[in-house]
């Protein structure tokens, strides 16, 4: 996808580009620019199992979060964007390691690794989440500067958390987008939203979510 590519699409008897449907004006580097005047930068959040965590540690992670973020004075948005679980790297990885292998005992556990993750994923609606963090500001002067400054102290309160943490650069950004746009994998929509939803219960620091 290029940010200059004319895509046009009718609405209401009036044509726009894709640029203009979606509020975008430019994406370079790290920011993209809105139609409106806004700078927005995005940042990737590498979740944690807190599934294994104890209940004194998920209790101390999530006071050690609420007193990172409590202070926050900038409008920021979090949100969540499910993929179909990509195993090609992770393939490709034990074909590579394979390859370095001489004994036949380990080229054959290697292969039954492989086996077993296609059966895994095959013919099922596994998922992924992603997590993000968007903020935005003003374009102006200054702007660039004042965003990236705030998106580094957001990164490092996050790493105070034990977080990594990446600023997306401009194709990551495209293909943030194209989630939206072109999504790989949709949840089934209902009423019933338990199957997705984390349940934190203060008291006894649980973590539940039924899979």
């Amino acid at each position: 996808m290029s940010t200059r590519e004319v895509i046009l699409i009718k609405i209401k008897n009036k044509t726009k580009t894709l640029n203009e449907f979606l509020n975008i004006k430019n994406i370079e580097d790290n920011y993209l620019t809105t139609l409106d005047g806004q700078v927005i930068l995005f940042i990737k959040i590498c979740p944690i199992n807190t599934e294994l965590f104890s209940e004194e540690e998920l209790e101390n992670k999530m006071n050690s979060m609420s007193i990172e973020f409590s202070n926050e004075q900038y409008s920021y948005t979090f949100f969540i964007i499910p993929r179909k679980v990509d195993i090609a790297d992770f393939v490709n990885e034990q074909q590579e390691l394979k390859r370095k292998l001489q004994d036949d005992v380990s080229i054959q556990i290697v292969e039954k690794r492989i086996i077993c993750t296609h059966e895994l994923v095959a013919d099922k609606n596994i998922i992924e989440n992603e997590f993000y963090l968007c903020i935005w500001t003003k374009d102006g002067e200054n702007a660039i500067d004042n965003l990236l400054k705030r998106a580094n102290n957001w990164k490092q309160r996050f790493k105070n958390c034990d977080y990594e943490t990446e600023i997306l650069n401009k194709s990551d950004i495209i293909l943030m987008i194209k989630s939206f746009t072109i999504p790989e994998f949709a949840r089934k929509e209902g009423t019933d939203y338990r199957d997705n939803i984390v349940r934190i219960g203060r008291k006894f620091a649980r973590v539940q979510q039924n899979l």
